[in-house]
């Protein structure tokens, strides 16, 4: 192609206009959009796959293995069917299970074989004992059958049948059983997919925590078990308790920043008072100082009542109480240094015309300072200061001790510990709290985003 047929286009570089191929420009543009996105995914994959794969993982009987697997059999529909089955046979009730008097249950199991077993080779099958609930076995009946045999390539399949009756009074929330299958023997498949298979010296062991759990039960079992097996006095659940109080907690520091830091601001970006840069010098080296440096002087000024504070109102000392969550950090020098950068970008026409028509400091604070500084206080309350306080762990894990007073992060830290310690590390119970935990988070971002980003583009107003 000639350059008389071929099409241009006129590009700006560096203040200079050139003529290059249309084409050319086309296909660079292109490649361009290419990079950028593909930058863009990558950066998206590197921030929210940790999420997707707890979330994934909080589904999965064994979280750990490798290479992880997406497809966890809890995810699949045909066992939701399965458990909503079982639980209506256990309990008359296919979302929530458990198990009751009168109710009974069938599952089938299906083992492979390389060799016929003899007839006295039936699968045992032992009822277990839930985690701090009452034990079923007592009440329940165990009967297994052989319903089908069929010989297969180099061996057989054989698939029994496990009659559970319930032929007590009392209901339980559990019925968890292990069948054990003779040594050998090759887990097919059964009505429902069990929690855990190993294969031992004596057999392999077919282990569901809970064979009646109904739908909901069955998908959301990790969920569940982080909700309630954490107990504390009096058998309370903590983990719920865990969750209140760290709400309570975000929501009075919430409050409490959005008091101090827009009063601090206003002053600073608009009072004169003498004093006032020194001060504000003063406010800009305490951000400078780490955390770590003043957590021994917190700590005795808290443990000693703040300075006697604490007589007035009848305790000894504010160690593990809300109190010491509070009092250090009234108010956050952070959130006063972004409050007064976006008063100040704030057009001082408006403050100026408030105050001809006669409008007191207070009143210019809090019916038109305020109102404009929405977005500044939904980044600076809404979003940084209950994200902070919600994921906070360090200091609330010093000054409180008991169990029921912890926050959700200090809580997490006790689930871990505990299960480390009594059955090793449960992580899909932990995952599931996780999980739960990034809940808050996420919801309260996507209510305050708009305020957010409104913020960044008042405060490049140009006053």
């Amino acid at each position: 192609m000639s350059d008389h047929e071929r099409k241009l286009a006129t590009v700006n570089y560096r203040g200079r206009l050139y003529q290059v191929d249309a084409q050319w420009l086309a296909r660079r543009r292109i490649m361009r959009k290419i990079i950028v996105y593909s930058l863009f995914i990558a950066l998206v994959f590197v921030t929210v796959g940790p999420l997707v794969y707890s979330l994934f993982s909080s589904f999965s009987d064994d979280p750990l293995s490798w290479p992880p697997s997406f497809t966890s059999p809890r995810l699949w529909p045909p066992n939701w069917v399965a458990a909503w089955n079982l639980g209506v046979q256990g309990n008359q009730s296919a979302w929530t299970g458990g198990w009751a008097p009168g109710g009974q249950v069938e599952l089938a199991v299906t083992f492979r074989y390389s060799e016929p077993p003899t007839d006295s080779s039936l699968p045992q099958v032992q009822l277990l004992a839930p985690p701090y609930e009452s034990n079923p076995a007592a009440d329940t009946h165990v009967e297994v059958i052989e319903c089908q045999k069929r010989d297969i390539d180099n061996g057989h399949e054989i698939t029994y049948k496990v009659i559970l009756t319930h032929q007590g009074i009392e209901t339980y929330p559990l019925l968890p059983i292990a069948v054990v299958g003779s040594p050998g023997a090759e887990f097919v498949r059964a009505t429902l997919p069990p929690d855990l298979v190993r294969s031992r010296f004596s057999g392999i062991y077919l282990t569901w925590k809970n064979v009646t759990p109904g739908a909901i039960g069955y998908l959301f079992n990790h969920y569940i078990r982080a909700w309630t097996t954490y107990k504390g006095s009096g058998g309370i659940n903590l983990f719920p308790r865990w969750i209140r109080n760290s709400f309570f907690i975000a929501g009075i520091r919430i409050i409490i920043t959005a008091l101090f830091a827009t009063m601090a601001g206003f002053a600073f970006s608009r009072l004169h008072f003498p004093g006032k840069n020194v001060l504000f010098l003063f406010m800009i080296f305490t951000m400078m100082v780490p955390g770590q440096v003043t957590f021994i002087s917190n700590y005795l000024v808290v443990r000693d009542g703040v300075f006697g504070l604490s007589k007035l109102l009848g305790m000894n000392t504010f160690l593990n109480t809300f109190w010491a969550l509070f009092l250090p950090s009234l108010v956050s020098t952070s959130a006063v240094f972004m409050m007064k950068q976006f008063m100040e970008s704030i057009p001082i026409q408006i403050e100026e015309a408030a105050r001809i028509d006669g409008a007191s400091t207070f009143r210019i604070y809090t019916r038109i300072i305020l109102p404009l500084c929405k977005p500044a206080l939904a980044a600076v309350a809404g979003i940084l200061t209950f994200q902070g306080s919600w994921n906070e762990f360090f200091w609330p894990m010093v000054v409180l001790t008991q169990g029921e007073k912890q926050t959700l992060p200090v809580g997490m830290n006790y689930f871990l510990h505990y299960y480390t310690s009594v059955t090793g590390s449960v992580w899909n119970m932990i995952l599931a709290g996780t999980v739960v935990s990034m809940i808050p988070i996420l919801i309260i971002y996507l209510l305050f985003q708009r305020y957010f980003i409104e913020g960044f583009h008042l405060s490049g107003i140009k006053q």
